[in-house]
C-alpha cells in the first residue's frame, strides 16, 4: 500500500462530526434518559429553594471640613491657629463599619426588637452574609450597597435601617467628642478666671499702694526693646503651659480613657493630628468593648496601637517642651539685657511690669478659651450627617435567585453533553475493530463479508469475555437465522458473502474445501458457518459442513446430536466415511458430519491420515466444504486442518478482535499458516463504524 494511501487510510479512522452525530443518534435512549434525570433534578431544586431577591441602594460619603477655625487677633498670639477638629473621611473605614458586627447588632435589635446579646450577634451574623458594600472606584465616595433576602420588603427594610443606624452612630460618637471638649474648656475657663482676678486685685493694690499711675516715666526706647522681648516670653510660656497640661493629662492613669482636647494651642501639625488620631483608636476601643472583653485579640491589638500613639505623643509634646525651655531661655536672657539698661527705673516699675505680664498671659489664654467655646457649641448645635442617599433601596420584582431559566437550561445542557462525552470518550478509547476500515487500514487481505450482529430481541447481546479457558463459560447455542424466503437485513448479509464465495471457489478444479476459523472464542465461527451453510444449500448447492470443533462441537448441537461423527470416523470407530454423514432434514444438499463422540485427543486424531482421506473423497462429491474449526489462539487444531484445505475463512467479530492483531493475523498470512485466506467481518452494528465509508445499514427494501 503506498504512503498516500496508507495515511489517507489514517485520516479516514478519525471520529468526523457526521459520525460522532450517527454514534449519537443511535443512543438517542441514553440522552432521553439524561435529559429527564437532570431536569427532574433542576424542578426538584427550584420546587425546595426559596426565592431570594436583591435590594440594592447608594450613598455618599461626604467630606469633612475643618471646623472651628478662628481668624487672626490682633495681639497675635498663635492660639487661633488650633483648630477644634482637623479630620478627612476615610471611604474605605466607612465601607467597613457598614458591614461590622458591631452596627449589625444594633440593626437587627432594632428590626427584630431583640434584647438577648447572643440572638441579636446570631442575627446580625445572618445580616453580615447577605449585606455587600462595594465602592464605584478606587477614586469614588460613593459607597454601594446590595442585600439579599426572600422578603424584598424586608430587604428595603434591612438597608434603610443600615444608613439610618449608621449616621445616628456616627452623630452620637461626634457629639460625645464635643462634650468632652465643652467639658475640658469650661474647667480651664473656671481656673483661668480665678487666677486672673487674683492677678487683678494684685495689680491694684501694688498701683495703690505705690502711687503709680503710667509706666512712661521709662525710656521709650528701652521700653520698646523689653516689650518686645517679654511679648515673646508671654506667647513662648503661653505655649509651653498648655503643652505641660497635656503632657501630665497624658502620663495620668486615672486619665487613660479619657479623649483629649484638640484646642491645645500648640504649634505644628505633628502633635494635633497625633491628638485626632489618638481620640479615633480610644472612641473605636470604647465601641469594641460594648460587645467584647479586654482579652480580645482585637481590642488587645487596639489597646497596643493606643498605647504606642500615647507614647508618641509624649514624645512629641516633651520634645516641644524643652524647645519652648530652650527658646523661654534665650529670649529671658535678652530681656534681662534689656532690664540692666533700665536700671534706673524704680523696683516699683519692674514689680508692676511683672504682675502686668502675668495678667496678659492670662487675659490672652481666657479670650482664647471663650472663642472656642463658642465655636464648640455652635458646632454642637449643628452637625450634619456623614452620608447622603443617591439612590433609595431598589430592585426587580422578579426573584435573583435561583435563576430559574438559568438553572432549566444548565440542566438541560449537561443532560445533554453528559452522554456525548461518555460516548466520545467511550468511541475514542475503543481500540477493537468496529468496522471494514479498521482492517483496510492495517492490511491488504480481503474482506469477503461483513455480518450486522443478530438480535432476536428476545435477548440482550453482550461480548463475550476473553478467557484462557481457566473458568468454563456457559456456552449458547448459536442460532440459525436463514430463511428460504426472509429478506431481512441479515439474511442479506448471508446472500452477499455467498456471492462472494462462490466468485472465488474454482469448482472445475475442486478448490471448494474451507476452513472456517477465528482468533478468539465467541467470535461467531460456527454460527458465520452454519448460516453460509444454509444459504449455499437453499441455492442448491451440494454443501458438506464438518463440525471440526471436538472440544465443544458448537454446530453439532445446533443441528442435533448425532451419535456417530467426525471423531469416530477418525479414531477408526467406523471404517465407512458415509456412516457419519447425515442429510439435513429441511435441506437435502446440506450434509452434516457431527463431531460423534467427544474424543479426550483431537489434535492428535486430526493429526492422523484419515483427515486427509476424508476430504479427498469427499471433493468429487460436493460443491462446498466448509469446516468448522477451533480458535487459533490457544489450540492448534486449526494448523493441522489448515494443511487439508484450500482457502481459510477467518472470522473477526467487531468489537471482541484488538486492532493491533490485525497486523499480526498479516504476519501469520505471509508466513504460510493460513491458505488464502479471506476475512468475514461478524456482528457489525449500524453505528458501531463512523460514516459511509464502513459498510452499510442493514435495512433493506424490495
Amino acid at each position: 500500500m503506498s504512503n498516500n494511501n496508507l495515511l489517507n487510510k489514517q485520516i479516514e479512522e478519525f471520529l468526523s462530526v457526521q459520525d460522532f452525530w450517527m454514534i449519537c443518534r443511535s443512543h438517542s435512549r441514553w440522552f432521553i434518559a439524561s435529559v429527564t434525570v437532570f431536569m427532574l433534578a433542576a424542578c426538584y431544586y427550584l420546587s425546595t429553594t426559596a426565592d431570594i431577591y436583591t435590594r440594592e441602594a447608594a450613598v455618599m460619603v461626604k467630606m469633612e471640613t475643618t471646623r472651628g477655625t478662628v481668624a487672626h487677633s490682633s495681639n497675635g498670639n498663635d492660639f487661633n491657629n488650633m483648630s477644634l477638629v482637623q479630620e478627612q473621611t476615610n471611604v474605605s473605614n466607612v465601607l467597613r463599619q457598614y458591614r461590622s458586627l458591631a452596627l449589625l447588632t444594633d440593626v437587627a435589635c432594632r428590626l427584630d426588637t431583640l434584647t438577648d446579646k447572643d440572638e441579636a450577634k446570631r442575627a446580625a451574623q445572618a445580616l453580615q452574609s447577605g449585606l455587600t458594600a462595594t465602592l464605584d472606584d478606587e477614586q469614588s465616595t460613593i459607597i454601594n450597597l446590595k442585600y439579599q433576602d426572600p422578603s424584598p420588603e424586608r430587604a428595603e427594610k434591612v438597608l434603610n435601617t443600615v444608613i439610618e443606624v449608621y449616621n445616628e452612630r456616627w452623630l452620637q460618637e461626634k457629639r460625645l467628642m464635643a462634650d468632652n471638649t465643652a467639658q475640658f474648656i469650661d474647667e480651664r475657663l473656671q481656673l483661668i478666671e480665678k487666677e486672673l482676678g487674683h492677678v487683678d486685685d494684685s495689680i491694684s493694690t501694688f498701683k495703690t499702694r505705690h502711687q503709680i499711675t503710667s509706666l512712661e516715666q521709662v525710656s521709650d526706647l528701652y521700653l520698646q526693646q523689653q516689650t518686645a522681648s517679654e511679648s515673646e516670653i508671654l506667647r513662648l510660656t503661653n505655649q509651653m503651659y498648655m503643652a505641660q497640661y497635656i503632657l501630665d493629662l497624658l502620663k495620668d492613669e486615672k486619665s487613660r480613657y479619657r479623649l483629649l482636647p484638640t484646642h491645645t494651642g500648640l504649634s505644628g501639625n505633628e502633635a494635633g493630628e497625633q491628638i485626632v488620631q489618638y481620640n479615633n483608636l480610644l472612641l473605636a476601643l470604647k465601641n469594641n468593648l460594648e460587645g467584647t472583653s479586654t482579652q480580645n485579640p482585637i481590642i488587645m491589638r487596639q489597646e497596643t496601637q493606643l498605647n504606642d500613639i500615647r507614647q508618641n505623643i509624649i514624645a512629641t509634646v516633651s520634645n516641644y517642651v524643652k524647645a519652648l525651655q530652650i527658646q523661654i531661655g534665650s529670649t529671658e536672657g535678652y530681656n534681662a539685657g534689656m532690664k540692666e539698661k533700665v536700671k534706673s527705673s524704680p523696683d516699683q516699675a519692674k514689680r508692676l511690669l511683672s504682675v502686668e505680664r502675668d495678667q496678659k498671659v492670662k487675659e490672652s489664654l481666657y479670650l482664647y478659651l471663650l472663642q472656642k467655646k463658642e465655636e464648640n457649641e455652635i458646632g454642637m448645635t449643628y452637625t450634619p450627617i456623614p452620608t447622603e442617599i443617591i439612590d433609595m433601596p431598589h430592585g426587580s420584582a422578579l426573584p435573583t435567585f435561583p435563576n430559574k431559566k438559568s438553572i432549566l437550561l444548565a440542566s438541560l445542557l449537561i443532560g445533554l453533553l453528559l452522554p456525548a462525552v461518555v460516548l466520545f470518550i467511550k468511541e475514542s478509547l475503543n481500540t477493537t475493530v468496529r468496522g471494514k476500515i479498521d482492517i483496510e487500514a492495517r492490511t491488504q487481505l480481503p474482506i469477503i463479508g461483513e455480518i450486522p450482529l443478530y438480535n432476536d430481541g428476545k435477548r440482550k447481546i453482550k461480548l463475550p469475555k476473553l478467557s484462557l479457558g481457566k473458568k468454563k463459560q456457559q456456552r449458547e447455542t448459536p442460532q440459525l437465522v436463514v430463511q428460504h424466503d426472509n429478506q431481512n437485513a441479515i439474511n442479506e448479509a448471508f446472500r452477499i458473502l455467498r456471492s462472494n464465495l462462490e466468485f472465488m471457489t474454482d469448482t472445475p478444479q475442486r478448490k471448494n474445501v474451507f476452513l472456517v476459523t477465528s482468533m478468539y472464542a465467541g467470535s461467531g465461527k460456527s454460527f458465520v458457518s452454519m448460516n453460509l451453510a444454509l444459504t449455499l444449500a437453499i441455492k442448491h448447492r451440494r454443501v458438506l459442513f464438518v463440525d471440526g470443533d471436538m472440544r465443544r462441537a458448537t454446530a453439532t448441537r445446533t443441528f442435533g446430536n448425532m451419535q456417530v461423527g467426525l471423531a469416530d470416523y477418525l479414531g477408526e470407530k467406523v471404517d465407512s466415511a458415509d456412516s457419519v454423514i447425515y442429510q439435513h432434514r429441511e435441506y437435502p444438499s446440506l450434509d452434516i458430519i457431527p463431531v460423534g463422540t467427544t474424543p479426550p485427543n483431537p489434535t492428535e486424531l486430526l493429526s492422523g491420515p484419515r483427515m486427509r482421506q476424508l476430504l479427498d473423497e469427499m471433493r468429487p462429491h460436493y460443491d462446498f466444504i466448509l469446516i468448522d474449526c477451533p480458535m487459533t489462539e490457544t489450540l492448534a487444531d486449526a494448523f493441522i486442518i489448515g494443511h487439508h484445505v484450500d482457502r481459510t475463512l477467518y472470522i473477526v467479530r467487531a468489537g471482541l478482535f484488538q486492532c493491533r492483531q490485525v497486523a499480526l493475523l498479516d504476519a501469520n498470512v505471509q508466513s504460510g499458516k493460513y491458505k488464502n485466506l479471506s476475512i468475514i467481518l461478524n456482528a457489525v452494528t449500524p453505528m458501531a463504524h463512523y460514516g459511509y465509508k464502513y459498510g452499510y445499514y442493514y435495512g433493506y427494501t424490495y
